[in-house]
């Protein structure tokens, strides 16, 4: 039995690219790409011949070949994965067919490269530790906006990729939420062009100019340490003092019921038994 080995390829720059991925793309026999014609172009640029190999696809639409490259693994072959750019792991739906042949025992392998989050994190500046990377966010208006008040529940560095026909209203949408804010957006990270702005809301009327909406974007922000609320004896203390001055553990529970999203009752035994 032999084993799948991921590839990360470079994510603009060829000269990324790393020796022992190199040396896998010029002895390997059996490839799956996300797209088979950009990785030809790609062999093409670094005069490697592909007439001697297999090169299939696998993207989104590939589901039904897990069981076809489970097999060809068990036949013995040495199966590379590779996405158009960066690792298939984070690029590409290569989770479902890891976690297939993980299941079945199959040496899984990964010759690691150059990422688009790790160099957009480098170039924000941003405070590197927690990050959370979320990859391409909600489409939606009301998607987004609701994405962007929920991670108010998470500090760190928060780094997601989006489209270049998106790219403006997702700026728009997050400065609704977040007006004061810093957003951060990588674009063709290690290209010819490549671009960092650093925007804030008072840049939104000329953000189409600042901004030029061709590429590929990654986008980050920060959101500072979110202190820890008061401790449970803290909580209980408060509602004594408020029952002990005539407060009434029925419309205490009201308030708390509206607060944590569950039925009075509930709450209101809960509060009956714990200030007793």
């Amino acid at each position: 039995m032999s084993e799948i080995i991921l590839v990360t390829l470079p994510i603009g720059n060829t000269g990324d690219i790393t020796l022992r991925a190199l040396e896998a793309l010029k002895s390997g026999k059996t490839f799956y790409a996300e797209d088979t014609r950009v990785f030809k172009e790609l062999l093409n640029s670094l005069g490697i011949t592909y007439q001697d190999k297999f090169i299939d696809s696998f993207h989104d639409q590939s589901v039904g070949k897990i069981e076809v490259i489970h097999a060809k693994i068990k036949n013995g072959e040495t199966v590379y994965l590779v996405s158009d750019a960066g690792s298939p792991m984070v690029s590409d739906p290569a989770y479902p067919l890891l976690k297939k042949l993980q299941e079945e025992g199959i040496s899984i392998r990964t010759l690691p490269g150059v990422t688009a989050v790790i160099t957009a994190l480098e170039l924000s500046a941003l405070p590197p530790h927690p990050f959370h990377f979320w990859g391409f966010i909600a489409r939606g208006k009301g998607e987004k906006k609701d994405f962007f008040k929920d991670l108010n529940k998470t500090s760190g560095t928060h780094i997601f990729f989006e489209s270049p026909h998106r790219i403006f209203e997702t700026i728009e949408n997050f400065f609704e939420v977040h007006p004061e804010k810093t957003l951060v957006i990588g674009r063709e990270l290690t290209k010819t062009y490549e671009s960092v702005y650093r925007l804030v809301k008072s840049d939104l009327p000329r953000v189409k100019e600042i901004v030029m909406d061709k590429g590929e974007f990654v986008v980050l922000f920060h959101n500072a340490e979110i202190k820890a609320g008061a401790d449970q004896e803290e909580v209980l203390e408060l509602v004594r003092d408020y029952l002990d001055n005539g407060g009434s553990t029925k419309k205490l529970a009201k308030v708390f019921s509206k607060i944590l999203s569950t039925d009075t009752k509930t709450v209101y035994d809960q509060l009956s038994r714990s200030v007793k």
